[in-house]
């Protein structure tokens, strides 16, 4: 992670240790989940009660997030209503943090148990996927309280060095300049297109002998960074931690620099 990402980890860290509930808006491929999966190895290492949501759509979500947040606390004996309040106890006596990504917020019980994590647990960070300035009145952070806080977009200067780390560690042949200028234009701020775009071009289909296909490369690397943010928000989430499987295909052929 980047240091101006970095530095948006610590100051969201501090604020939610003072109790502060916010909401992480901006574009799918911002770094979003990265920070809140950095956060979370961060926050475990002080030993504060902690769990990270991959995916957040219902109010079971919650819950079982506050269960690996309370491991010890035993819910399996007793329903989920009853469950919640053991797990809200739990909160009352050792205040933790939970973070929620990809959040959707479906239902008053959302609205209900977020409200009532006010001065229980110590913070709660959600991140939303939000395209555009005009699609914020489109949260509903206020129905509970939680402060948006915007997703800092990288550089231009940031996004070539990632494209050129990623292209190099994958081992794919050289970028022209106006290749290059191209995808880091198209990525407009997002260090995650830059990665789903390297990712991509491993495939032996977005090559000629003249160089990549820039044009075909663009496209569907939008359009995978936006299937995957959808996916994680429409796909039954396992109990566990585990991370959603890529939706592509393993490719028949991965290209490699001569």
């Amino acid at each position: 992670m980047h240091s101006q990402s970095a530095g948006l980890g610590a100051l969201l860290q501090q604020r939610l240790l003072r109790g502060e509930h916010l909401t992480l808006y901006g574009p799918r491929g911002s770094g979003k989940s990265t920070v809140l999966a950095q956060l979370h190895a961060r926050l475990e290492r002080t030993g504060i009660p902690c769990a990270y949501s991959p995916a957040t759509t219902a109010l079971d979500d919650i819950t079982r997030a506050l269960e690996r947040a309370y491991p010890g606390v035993r819910t399996g004996e007793v329903g989920r209503r009853a469950a919640r309040v053991r797990l809200w106890n739990a909160a009352d006596r050792r205040p933790g943090i939970l973070l929620l990504d990809h959040f959707r917020c479906n239902g008053s019980a959302m609205v209900s148990c977020l409200r009532r994590l006010h001065g229980k647990v110590a913070g709660v960070l959600t991140a939303v996927d939000v395209e555009a300035e005009t699609e914020r009145s489109r949260m509903r952070s206020s129905r509970y309280g939680a402060m948006p806080v915007r997703m800092p977009l990288s550089t231009v200067r940031q996004l070539r060095r990632l494209l050129d780390v990623h292209w190099d560690a994958l081992e794919l042949p050289p970028l022209e300049g106006d290749a290059a200028r191209t995808f880091v234009t198209a990525a407009r701020g997002r260090p995650g297109w830059i990665v789903q775009c390297a990712q991509l071009a491993c495939e032996r289909r977005y090559w000629r002998d003249c160089g990549p296909l820039v044009t075909v490369l663009c496209l569907d690397t939008e359009a995978a960074v936006r299937y995957q943010a959808l996916a994680m928000v429409r796909a039954p989430q396992p109990a566990g931690e585990g991370a959603v499987r890529d939706f592509r295909p393993r490719p028949a052929g991965r290209l490699r620099r001569d």
